[in-house]
């Protein structure tokens, strides 16, 4: 498989990202701000439709990285990117079946991104507070289950505490 710095070297990458994104000067702003691995991926995702994956696994892909979903994390939730993907099952180095993610850029979202960038990284951003505001609640509703409302304001009430004074006890 294909490494994506195999196509897209970070200064080739860099150069057709800022290309791509000249009519946005915010948006050109943003991709100067990604690091090299980032761009090299944003570059073969976006200007190429390029899939990908992690390096060494089997799955049908256009291109691989080191730690693809640790690259897309940061393209989605740090720079607000509309990264999709989905599972395919491939077989683990064991010979287990296992679940790998295959991350692309869709049509609609290149286009939407070509046409008005600020807007789509709102969306995305507004997306994914909402999914993390989700999932704490997800997680307190849990801890209520388990702990009861009074044990819940009382580890509140801890933790409060601990990071008033962190810095106390360091060292």
């Amino acid at each position: 498989m294909r490494k994506v710095t195999d196509d897209y070297t970070p200064e080739k990458a860099h150069d057709e990202l800022i290309a791509f994104f000249h009519p946005h000067p915010d948006a050109v702003d943003v991709i100067n701000s990604l690091t090299r691995t980032e761009s090299c991926v944003l570059a073969a995702l976006l200007l190429d439709s390029k899939s990908l994956t992690t390096s060494g696994y089997t799955i049908p892909a256009d291109c691989c990285v080191n730690r693809a979903s640790a690259v897309v994390h940061s393209l989605e939730k740090k720079h607000s990117f509309p990264i999709s993907s989905r599972k395919v099952e491939t077989e683990s180095d064991v010979g287990n079946k296992t679940q790998q993610s295959l991350f692309f850029i869709t049509k609609e979202d290149q286009e939407r991104l070509k046409k008005d960038p600020l807007t789509v990284f709102s969306q995305c951003h507004e997306n994914a507070v909402a999914k993390k505001e989700s999932q704490a609640q997800r997680d307190l509703r849990r801890l209520v289950r388990e702990y009861g409302e009074d044990g819940v304001f009382n580890m509140i009430k801890r933790v409060a505490n601990d990071a008033e004074g962190s810095d106390k006890n360091a060292g």
